[in-house]
C-alpha cells in the first residue's frame, strides 16, 4: 500500500452525538401549559415515534414545565425542557437521556502516522473552567481501542490496521460526550464484523458492586463503565488472560463478543455465541447461547441457552437456560429450564422448569415445575412437584404435590401433601394431607393421619384422633344391648366425625370392657332432627387379650331438646369375631349372649341390637 498524507480536521461536537440523526432532528410542535415533565416525554414519544430511556432518579420527572413550540426538532424541544443539561442519544428505536450538565474539549497535540500505525495524543480539559479531565474515556468504537486520561488530563493512544476515518469519541460522567473526526485518504474496506455501537439499558454496574466483580475488574474498566454507560460495541472474538491483560483492552467491558476463550478469567459486557473460561467469566450484560467455566460465571443480565459453572453461577438478571453448577446458582430475577446445584439453588423471582439441590432449593415467588432437594423454600406458591428430603416450606399457596420426608409448611393449599411426619398449612387447606400428624387453620379438604388438627373444619378429617377447635365437638354417654354403660367423643365435622369408644359391663357373669375407632356422618333432617349413621370397630376385653373384635353398623336418631342437649337412639347391626371361647373369672363370652345370624366360619357371630342414650352438643 502506498504512503498515504493524513489531515486531521478536528470537528469538536459539544452537543449529543445523534442530534443529526432521524428520531432527534424530526420536527414536533407543542403546546403544553404546566404538566408534569413524564407526561411531557409521553406525548414526545407519542409524536416522534420511539421510546425515551433514563434514570428518573436524575431526571425531574414530577416537576412541572410549560412549552409553547411550533416546528421544533425533537432535541431543541429536550433542551428547551431540561435546560441544556442533558445529552441524548438515539439506538435503535430509543433515545437515551444521560445527565450532562459540563461540557469538555478535547485538544490534540499531536496526530501522525499512516493506516498501518497511527498515532493520537491529547488532552482532555473542562470547557468553562480550562481544568483538565482526569479519568475521561477516549475511544475508537470500531477499532476498540481505548485510554483514559490521567491526572493532568493526558492521553496518547496507537491506532493500528486503520481502514475507516478515525472517529474519537471522549466520554466522563455529567459531561456531554464529544466526537472528533479525523479524515484519511485511506483505501475503505468492508468490515468483517459490524462493530457499531448500541445501547443497553438498565443498571451496567451491578456485577462490579459485587465483593467478587470488585476485586476482580481493574479499576480502569470500571471508570470505563461509569464514563460510556450502556453503549456497547461488537466483536467477533475476545482472548484475555486476565480481566486487565485481554484482547480489547480496559475496553472490554463495552464489547459484547461472539466468541471468547478466557484462561483464567476475563470481564465483558456480554456474550453473543459462546464463552469458555478456564477460570472465571464475568459478563455485565446479557449472555446467550453458551457459556462455561471452571470456577464460576457472573452476570448481569440475563441468560438464554446453556450455563455451567465449576463452583457457581450468580445471575443478576432472567435465565433461561439449563444451569449446572457443583455448589449453588443464584438467579437475580426469574428462572425458566433445567436448575442443578450441588448443595444450594436460589432465585429470586418466579421458576418454571425442573430444580435439583442436595441441599436447598431457594424461591422468591412463584414455582411452576419440579423440585427435588433436601429443603424446598418458595415465597409465594407452588404449583409444579415438589420433593423435599427434610421438607418442604411455602410461604404462600401450594396447588400441586409436595411430598417432604418430615415435614410440608405452606399457608394455603390445594393439592397434596404428603409427609412422613407432619403437614402445617396456616390458613384453608382444600386439598389432601397425609401425615403422622396434620393441622389445617381452616379445613375444606381431607386430612389422613394419626392425628389430625384444625381450628375450623369444613372437610374429612380420618385418624385416630381428629380435633377440630372450632368445630364438630360432641359427647354422649348411653347404653345398649351389649354393654350398660357407653361413652363415645365424636370430633371432626359434620360431613365426617371421628369416634373415640369406650364401654363395659359390670355385671358378674357378664363383665367385659370395650373401646375402639368410628366414623359417622351427620345428616340434618330439620332444625332440631338429624339422622347419624356411624359405623365403629372395638376391641372386647372379657378376662383375656385374645382377637375379638366387635364392628357395629349404628343408625341413630339425633332429637335436640336445648341448645346443649340432645337424645339419640336407634338400631344397631353387629359383627363380631373372636378367638376365645372360653369364660374366665366373672367375665361373660359376647357370643354365648347374642347369635340373631351365624356364619361358616364359627369365630364370627352376628345379631341386630340397639342404643339409646344423652348427647351433650
Amino acid at each position: 500500500m502506498r504512503a498515504l498524507k493524513i489531515t486531521a480536521i478536528f470537528l469538536v461536537v459539544f452537543c449529543s452525538l445523534l442530534k443529526a440523526q432521524s428520531t432527534l432532528s424530526r420536527n414536533i410542535s407543542l403546546n403544553i401549559e404546566q404538566q408534569k415533565l413524564s407526561t411531557v416525554l409521553a406525548v414526545i414519544e407519542e409524536k416522534g415515534g420511539f421510546r425515551f430511556s433514563y434514570n428518573s432518579n436524575i431526571l425531574p420527572v414530577d416537576s412541572l414545565v410549560s412549552i409553547h413550540e411550533n416546528n421544533l426538532n425533537i432535541a431543541e424541544a429536550l433542551d428547551k425542557l431540561l435546560s441544556h443539561r442533558f445529552e441524548y442519544r438515539q439506538s435503535g428505536n430509543f433515545v437515551i437521556i444521560r445527565y450532562a450538565p459540563l461540557e469538555l474539549v478535547l485538544l490534540i497535540n499531536e496526530s501522525v502516522g499512516n493506516p498501518e500505525l497511527y498515532t493520537i495524543s491529547g488532552q482532555v480539559v473542562d470547557k468553562r473552567t480550562n481544568k483538565p479531565i482526569e479519568d475521561a474515556s477516549i475511544y475508537e468504537k470500531n477499532l476498540l481501542v481505548s485510554e483514559i486520561s490521567d491526572g493532568n488530563g493526558y492521553f496518547s493512544m496507537r491506532l493500528k490496521n486503520i481502514t475507516q476515518p478515525i472517529s474519537l469519541t471522549v466520554s466522563k460522567e455529567n459531561y456531554k460526550s464529544t466526537i472528533t473526526h479525523f479524515l484519511a485518504e485511506v483505501n475503505i474496506r468492508p468490515k468483517k464484523e459490524n462493530t457499531g455501537e448500541a445501547f443497553i439499558s438498565g443498571n451496567l454496574d451491578d456485577v462490579e458492586k459485587t465483593w467478587l466483580g470488585n476485586a476482580l475488574v481493574t479499576a480502569q474498566q470500571k471508570i470505563q463503565s461509569i464514563n460510556i454507560g450502556g453503549f456497547i460495541s461488537k466483536a467477533p472474538f475476545q482472548f484475555s488472560l486476565l480481566p486487565r491483560l485481554n484482547s480489547h483492552g480496559s475496553l472490554s467491558g463495552q464489547v459484547v463478543n461472539k466468541f471468547s476463550l478466557n484462561i483464567i478469567g476475563a470481564y465483558s459486557a456480554g456474550v453473543d455465541g459462546a464463552e469458555i473460561g478456564l477460570g472465571f467469566n464475568i459478563d455485565k450484560s446479557d449472555v446467550q447461547y453458551f457459556q462455561f467455566a471452571g470456577g464460576f460465571n457472573m452476570v448481569g443480565g440475563d441468560v438464554r441457552g446453556i450455563q455451567i459453572g465449576g463452583f457457581f453461577n450468580y445471575d443478576i438478571g432472567d435465565v433461561r437456560a439449563a444451569q449446572i453448577a457443583t455448589v449453588y446458582n443464584r438467579v437475580g430475577k426469574s428462572f425458566e429450564g433445567f436448575q442443578v446445584g450441588g448443595i444450594y439453588n436460589k432465585v429470586n423471582q418466579d421458576f418454571s422448569g425442573m430444580q435439583v439441590s442436595l441441599g436447598l432449593n431457594d424461591i422468591g415467588r412463584n414455582v411452576d415445575g419440579f423440585q427435588i432437594g433436601a429443603l424446598n423454600l418458595i415465597s409465594d406458591k407452588q404449583e409444579g412437584f415438589q420433593i423435599g428430603l427434610g421438607g418442604n416450606i411455602i410461604k404462600g399457596k401450594s396447588r400441586g404435590v409436595q411430598i417432604g420426608g418430615i415435614a410440608n409448611l405452606n399457608k394455603e393449599s390445594d393439592g397434596l401433601n404428603i409427609a412422613g411426619f407432619a403437614n402445617y398449612t396456616a390458613a384453608t387447606a382444600n386439598g389432601l394431607q397425609t401425615g403422622a400428624i396434620n393441622y389445617a387453620k381452616n379445613l375444606k379438604g381431607v386430612q389422613l393421619g394419626i392425628f389430625n388438627i384444625s381450628d375450623e373444619n369444613d372437610g374429612y378429617s380420618i385418624g385416630l384422633i381428629n380435633i377440630a377447635f372450632k368445630g364438630y365437638h360432641k359427647f354422649s354417654v348411653g347404653t345398649n344391648e351389649s354393654t350398660r354403660y357407653n361413652f363415645v367423643y365424636k370430633g371432626g365435622s359434620k360431613r365426617l366425625y371421628n369416634m373415640l369408644m369406650f364401654g363395659m359391663n359390670t355385671k358378674p357373669s357378664e363383665k367385659m370392657y370395650t373401646g375402639g375407632l368410628g366414623f359417622g356422618k351427620e345428616m340434618s333432617l330439620s332444625r332440631k332432627i338429624s339422622l347419624n349413621p356411624e359405623i365403629s370397630s372395638q376391641l372386647v376385653y372379657q378376662g383375656s387379650w385374645a382377637v375379638n373384635l366387635l364392628n357395629k353398623f349404628e343408625l341413630p336418631l339425633n332429637i335436640r331438646l336445648t341448645k346443649w342437649l340432645a337424645v339419640q337412639g336407634g338400631p344397631a347391626v353387629n359383627v363380631y369375631y373372636t378367638k376365645q371361647n372360653t369364660k374366665i373369672g366373672e367375665f361373660g363370652l359376647l357370643q354365648e349372649k347374642h347369635r340373631d345370624f351365624t356364619f361358616k366360619d364359627s369365630r364370627y357371630t352376628g345379631w341386630i341390637g340397639w342404643n339409646v342414650g344423652l348427647v351433650v352438643l
